[in-house]
């Protein structure tokens, strides 16, 4: 594509459609010049030569697209003396087009809304009555009367569509809407007259009901038609537009305004209520669309108006039978035969609905105990559709579905699974009385033919999603499932994954009813025997081990040595022996301590061993580092389990005489972890610094070294040098956000520690000066690194600001780091500089160096916020910017309002687009603000979109919206 010099003629840019619709090579630079084109100020005048009826569809397209382009969102670029002469012009436009193309004379029906939608406040109030007007047949004999009508309508529809997508100033926005409101009555005329003709086309009552659909979102004012709303009633039986009708009526049903007229929507619930054939024949014809389109009118009725539907039951008992039939079709929808998602999509549509009916319910205050026997046969008849719904097709099914519907049916049965909990807040112990009764009749049915699992593994499934709703202290119906566990036929990988995880669920309850565990753990450690359930088992394992932590101990000694032989084995993978290693932890700790040191020498070496080993190689390959990654996840599982001093852990359960005195015992002896730590850094320091470090390794290692140091807080202190020390090493060969982490950690968990401070404060300074060094080669590159450490910096000034202090720090660098980073493009980086600065100066009088720093690079620093403000940083990151200024006006009021003054002063800063009242506007608002956060917020918004010139605009509009 030739150079065309940014000359926007219609010649070049005839040409460069050409390119784009035609020539891929040149696509994106013909792409780029017309987006110039179109924002130009000759746009105003090329688009009408391009929409000229001898121009290609192309060109007539992009000028109609330009027309928009430029109302929309240049509209300050036009005279107001040029309004009239553009609003003739796009009539003219209209009228020629009317015949069409329809893509060309939709654009323009666009143009002329937008057009509207700037100029119905003042210049052109009577814009809807004018073009009613306009759009008659005798006005425009290039046309039928129907695409005349077609043409208003399309009009009409449009307005209304474009201005809820018009990004309007606050104030705005509520005059445009009251100006259109004006014409609802008119604009729903034209719609009845149309609708109410007996043989009116089919496409001009679409068109109608569209206008009547977008009109109805400008105000309530619309449900007032009543007539207007049998009509569109009456069109859902007329096949040709019964679809847009449906959708019609639900978006009606779902005007927030609706709720304001509940003598309406029970209008609508007993029409509804007359679907019974349009449901059957749409069902019969499989007609999913149509089925989908009468299911989501009626689910939006139930969900938006769940409370009318309750209230109606207990005020109005001759609507019963309306309201119940209203919520079985809702039923209907959750029991749709088929298997989703491949036979059927409609189910999925009510799962919203359950959940705003048994809340609705549970919160009701009136007659509470009558809606309970109402709805009990409801969500009876629910719980038992979802135990079809839930099941797995046929194996020989299921291996040719496509991975999107697999997963989606994976999402499905989650879902359902939410809905059966709602069952369950409503039905109970019936629930448990009928999932029982489910469980029998599947345990017998896959025991004699063992390819029928599907029941058994759904009935396990919907026990487990109620696990959390049931009270520990349920004693009629658990024990009995729970006994029942044993003689389910495990043949299935899916039945015994379900099994598991069903335990797994109930592990809080199992706590109360520790006699279940002789039942459960057997059935769990056989898992850990056979790969395909091996997950299933690990994390029931995991949770069985963590909320039934007190009565572990009959069954401590099978699960550790079970545990022990499927780690030496194969058929863990190394997520699951990472899991298996916090049960192993929480185990442990109820232990003496003399069998878990035993037990750590036979656990540990395989581990420190294979660690050792990998670490060691001259070259980290990819294997390596997954080994080494692996064993130092698993490391920092047992850190995070292991804890023998868990009294505070245990205060509200009672522990048995034995645990109570191996509990005694344990606590006069150190922590194991401490061992386990030692041995740890002992293999790091062996190595030295011959090893590869890399940021998966870095990583690893330092969450090993963090759950580490949380376990046990500060009786790590004897191994703070090596700590120090390795930390320091990890740094300078691999800056990780990780280090600093632990970094932060450890300062603040020996803030206090005078006999640390020195090496801590000498550790600190190196970090700070090594991240500078590596910034400073490359700042820009550098933000993540650059992020993390300002982060840890803020926490470090909010908790341990002493280091602070300490000579070997240098806050005058660091202030300045802080300011720099206010410079960068990334929206993360920025919000912490400006946290760290903002800490910085509200605890700087505190610390005399802090103090001197803000004293002397202050001014500087508010320098470089109004660059930010005023456009040399991306518009995003501003909204950080009113925590510095807020903090400078709190502590230093007086050095602010004296730092202010040059930039009042100083010509063109920040901005050429600014005058030297608006800086001074500016100044006293921001000086004004020194509590009001969202003040200021405000005010500095503003003030950045008035310095990048962007007042008025679509994007500014936004900028408003997100404050208010």
């Amino acid at each position: 594509m030739a150079e065309l010099n940014n000359q926007f003629t219609v010649e070049n840019i005839e040409r460069s459609l050409h390119h784009f619709y035609h020539d891929v090579e040149s696509q994106a630079q013909a792409n780029k010049f017309l987006i110039s084109a179109q924002t130009s100020p000759e746009a105003w005048q090329f688009a009408w030569q391009l929409l000229h009826p001898s121009k290609t569809s192309e060109a007539q397209f992009f000028g109609a697209c330009t027309l928009h382009s430029k109302i929309s969102k240049q509209w300050n670029e036009l005279p107001p003396d040029h309004y009239s002469v553009l609003r003739d012009r796009l009539l003219e436009a209209l009228f020629t087009y009317t015949s069409g193309p329809k893509i060309i004379l939709t654009r323009l029906c666009i143009a002329m809304s937008s057009f509207i939608i700037q100029t119905i406040t003042d210049f052109w109030p009577s814009a809807i009555s004018d073009l009613t007007s306009a759009f008659q047949p005798h006005n425009i004999p290039n046309a039928n009367p129907q695409q005349v009508a077609n043409v208003l309508l399309e009009l009409l529809t449009v307005l209304s569509e474009e201005f809820q997508t018009t990004h309007l100033a606050h104030t705005r926005l509520g005059i445009v809407r009251n100006a259109l409101r004006g014409s609802i009555e008119l604009v729903m005329d034209i719609v009845q007259n149309i609708l109410s003709e007996t043989f009116a086309p089919a496409d001009l009552c679409e068109m109608s009901l569209k206008c009547y659909s977008s009109w109805a979102v400008l105000g309530p004012a619309v449900l007032e038609h009543k007539s207007l709303l049998l009509l569109t009633f009456d069109s859902v039986y007329r096949e040709e537009i019964s679809q847009t009708a449906l959708e019609t009526l639900t978006n009606i049903a779902n005007l927030p305004e609706a709720s304001k007229y509940p003598s309406i929507i029970l209008e609508m619930i007993d029409y509804i209520n007359q679907f019974d054939e349009l449901i059957k024949n749409a069902s019969q014809d499989y007609n999913m669309d149509k089925l989908n389109s009468i299911y989501s009118l009626i689910i939006i009725i139930g969900e938006n108006y769940c409370q009318l539907l309750l209230d109606t039951l207990i005020d109005k008992p001759e609507k019963k039978d309306a309201i119940l039939k209203f919520i079985g079709f809702i039923l209907q929808c959750s029991s749709t035969p088929g298997q989703y998602p491949v036979d059927e999509i409609c189910s999925e549509q009510a799962f919203g609905f359950w959940y705003t009916l048994q809340d609705a319910i549970v919160s009701c205050s009136r007659k509470y105990e009558n809606l309970l026997l109402v709805f009990h046969p409801i969500f009876q008849t629910l719980l038992d559709a979802y135990l079809v719904k839930l099941r797995y097709p046929p194996e020989s099914v299921y291996k040719q579905w496509k991975s999107d519907e697999r997963e989606s049916f994976r999402c499905y049965r989650q879902d359902i699974g939410d809905s059966i909990m709602y069952c369950y807040n409503i039905l109970r112990s019936a629930a448990l009385a009928n999932l029982m009764a489910h469980l029998n009749i599947a345990t017998s049915t896959a025991s004699s033919n063992p390819s029928q699992w599907q029941y058994l593994e759904a009935c396990l499934f919907a026990l487990k999603e109620i696990a959390e709703s049931v009270d520990i202290k349920e004693d009629q119906f658990l024990p009995v499932i729970m006994a029942h566990l044993r003689n389910i036929p495990l043949q299935h990988i899916r039945i015994i994954s379900a099994a598991m995880e069903t335990i797994g669920a109930f592990a809080e309850w199992i706590n109360f009813h520790p006699d279940v565990l002789g039942s459960v753990v057997p059935l769990l450690l056989m898992g850990l025997q056979n790969s395909d359930v091996a997950i299933s088992a690990t994390f029931a394992l995991k949770d069985i081990s963590r909320d039934c932590f007190s009565s572990m101990h009959p069954f401590a000694e099978q699960i550790l040595h079970t545990s022990l032989d499927a780690l030496k084995g194969n058929i863990l993978k190394s997520r699951e022996k990472v899991r298996i290693m916090a049960t192993i932890g929480k185990v442990l700790s109820i232990m003496p301590y003399s069998y878990i040191m035993e037990y750590l020498d036979s656990l540990l070496p395989p581990i420190f061993n294979d660690l050792q080993e990998n670490l060691c190689t001259k070259e980290i390959t990819v294997q390596c580092a997954t080994i080494i990654v692996h064993d130092l996840h698993m490391i920092s599982m047992l850190f995070a389990t292991l804890d023998t001093h868990f009294d505070k852990e245990m205060e509200d359960q009672e522990l048995e005489t034995e645990m109570l005195l191996i509990r005694s015992n344990n606590l006069k002896m150190p922590q194991p972890s401490l061992h386990i730590l030692e041995r740890l850094l002992a293999i790091v320091r062996s190595i030295g610094s011959n090893w590869e470090v890399t940021e998966q390794i870095t990583e690893a290692l330092c969450d090993a070294l963090k759950r580490a140091v949380s376990m046990l807080t500060d009786t790590c202190k004897m191994f703070l040098p090596d700590l120090l020390n390795l930390l320091l090493n990890l740094y300078k060969q691999c800056p990780h956000s990780s280090v600093l982490d632990m970094t932060k950690q450890l300062l603040i968990l020996f803030v206090n520690d005078i006999d640390e401070r020195p090496a801590l404060s000498k550790y600190f300074a190196s970090v700070c000066d090594h991240t500078i060094q590596i910034s400073m080669k490359d700042f820009r590159e550098s933000t993540a690194v650059i992020e993390s450490f300002l982060q840890v910096l803020d926490q470090i000034i909010k908790k341990a600001v002493i280091f602070f202090k300490d000579e070997c720090v240098n806050p005058l660098v660091l202030f300045q780091f802080g300011t720099a980073a206010l410079n960068l493009p990334e929206k993360p980086t920025v919000r912490a500089a400006a946290s760290f600065l903002a800490e910085f100066i509200m605890h700087s009088r505190e610390v005399p160096s802090m103090l001197n720093v803000v004293n002397s690079q202050g001014e500087m620093l508010i320098m470089q916020v109004l660059k930010v403000i005023g456009g040399d940083s991306p518009r995003s990151v501003v909204e950080f910017i009113p925590d510095i200024l807020m903090a400078f006006n709190k502590k230093y009021f007086d050095n602010l309002c004296r730092w202010l003054v040059p930039f009042t002063q100083q010509e063109g800063f920040p901005s050429l687009r600014v005058t030297q009242r608006q800086k001074e506007e500016f100044a006293r608002l921001v000086l004004k603000e020194r509590t009001n956060k969202r003040r200021l917020k405000e005010t500095v918004t503003e003030f950045s979109l008035l310095c990048r010139g962007l007042i008025g605009t679509e994007y500014a509009a936004q900028s408003y919206q997100s404050l208010s």
